[in-house]
């Protein structure tokens, strides 16, 4: 009797690791998703964007407004929130383009002034009421490889991935991505070569907020937006843009992974409280041990 009791709690305890790790490597995936525009920007104009969690939330609340006003679920929702973000990102550009030396230290300024302005117009416009997307049935658990997922994480997760393959693939595989590239590791050479730099900035920040809006109705789907929401988004891409280095997906979709991980075995293991100082923990140790991210980007 007490060797069946005993097999049955390490068989619970075997679930829960399963579950656990499944739920961080599927948060994971979300986190590169959430990080990609943030990366893509800082890489391509060099503007470190502490508005970007807030486009995020913008996109959630527009998401929102669709499912509960036309039952326009959050996958079909994602094209319709990328434009608003998209217009403000570019709404940004002339100002930015008045922006002097040191540019990183005075955009961060700049960006986190137009953070607060737009969480005020959330706030004005949608209150300060939590919103949530709840779509019937993604809440249903289904079993993954012996561990028990809800219908709607993993839907979201392979959103996810098939968002960010279309992307390596805009960036690899197309004559515009590889003047993105080329403007990312050298404007002087890129202009030489017949590249406007101008132009692709313009590109890189629609290209950013819409990744950030298309992004949102997921992130409304899955937790509870508020105006003042966007703080966790736009720290998690700070994070995976240093863990990843900056020009490398792979790298990226790796951090995204190895942080969920990380966030989920530690608030298994010691509690919600453990999240946050695990994350900003494992910061420190990439940085201390390798500057240009996990597979060798260039140094964020």
């Amino acid at each position: 009797m007490m060797n069946c009791l005993l097999l049955s709690a390490f068989r619970r305890r075997g679930c829960r690791v399963l579950e656990t790790v499944a739920g961080g490597l599927i948060t994971g995936i979300f986190y590169a998703l959430l990080a990609s525009g943030f990366a893509l920007v800082f890489g391509v104009t060099r503007v470190f964007n502490l508005a970007h969690g807030d486009l995020v939330v913008l996109g959630g609340y527009v998401g929102e407004r669709l499912w509960h006003g036309g039952g326009i679920s959050p996958l079909l929702a994602m094209p319709l929130a990328a434009l608003p973000a998209m217009l403000l990102a570019l709404a940004s550009r002339p100002l930015l383009a008045r922006v002097g030396e040191p540019f990183v230290l005075r955009s961060v300024v700049l960006t986190f002034g137009a953070s607060l302005l737009i969480q005020s117009a959330l706030q004005s416009t949608f209150t300060a009421d939590f919103r949530l997307i709840a779509v019937p049935g993604w809440d249903r658990g289904l079993t993954l490889l012996g561990a028990r997922v809800a219908a709607g994480r993993l839907i979201t997760a392979a959103t996810a991935l098939v968002v960010l393959a279309l992307l390596h693939l805009l960036l690899s595989r197309t004559v515009f991505g590889k003047s993105l590239r080329a403007v990312s590791l050298d404007r002087e050479g890129a202009a030489s070569a017949g590249i406007d730099p101008a132009r692709v900035d313009r590109i890189a920040l629609l290209l950013g907020g819409a990744l950030a809006g298309a992004a949102g109705p997921l992130f409304a789907a899955g937790q509870y937006v508020t105006p003042s929401a966007g703080i966790g988004p736009t720290l998690t891409a700070i994070i995976l843009t240093i863990f990843g280095g900056v020009g490398s997906m792979s790298g990226l979709l790796f951090g995204g992974v190895l942080l969920g991980l990380a966030e989920a075995l530690a608030a298994w293991t010691g509690g919600a409280m453990w999240r946050d100082v695990t994350s900003l923990a494992l910061l420190l140790v990439l940085l201390r041990w390798r500057g240009t991210g996990l597979l060798g980007g260039r140094a964020a």
